[in-house]
């Protein structure tokens, strides 16, 4: 199977935690032989310099209670939205990626909850319980965020994506397939 895509090809991919978007970017990038980048890195990098040892205790910290600066999302959106205008070949993840990038083709990974959590314990070497809190009070913090700072009701709504898929019972590689040859018949 040829795996090139279109040349001058921007894919953003968005979903909730656990939904497979870092598996995939990885994979995906690699097999078009694209750069990958994360939105979620850029958040990283900010709060290891402001001192945090955990991202949810960063963003807790910006996107909290009555929080109101969005000085630090707006200049990570900035560089997405410039690095978007700017760049072509890459594979992008990130939670408004797709409204950032909206010119890119933008995929939306959906994912029974359970798996998620289940991904996100395993990942992060968390039990169950300890998971599920974290994730859902963190993506509590997302929705009411983007809603507040940018009218977004809901980041994860299927209108903004070109193409969703549900990964819960997929393989990573047959992902990567869907992907490709969703973008080369569209193109062709």
């Amino acid at each position: 199977m040829d795996n090139s895509v279109a040349s001058k090809t921007k894919i953003t991919i968005g979903g909730a935690s656990g939904t497979g978007k870092g598996t995939i970017r990885s994979l995906l990038a690699k097999k078009i032989n694209y750069k990958e980048y994360s939105v979620g890195d850029f958040f990283r990098l900010i709060a290891e310099e402001k001192g945090f040892d955990s991202l949810l205790a960063f963003q807790e910290s910006i996107h909290g209670g009555d929080a109101d600066d969005a000085t630090i999302d707006k200049m990570v959106d900035e560089k997405t939205v410039q690095f978007g205008k700017l760049e072509d070949n890459f594979v992008i993840e990130g939670r408004l990626a797709a409204h950032m990038i909206p010119q890119a083709c933008n995929v939306l990974f959906v994912c029974e909850t359970e798996v998620r959590i289940a991904r996100v314990a395993s990942r992060q070497k968390l039990s169950h319980e300890e998971a599920e809190s974290e994730t859902l009070r963190r993506e509590k913090l997302y929705s009411s965020f983007y809603d507040k700072h940018y009218g977004i009701e809901n980041f994860l709504d299927e209108k903004y994506y070109n193409l969703v898929i549900d990964t819960s019972q997929k393989r990573p590689e047959e992902i990567v397939e869907e992907i490709i040859t969703y973008i080369n018949n569209i193109v062709e």
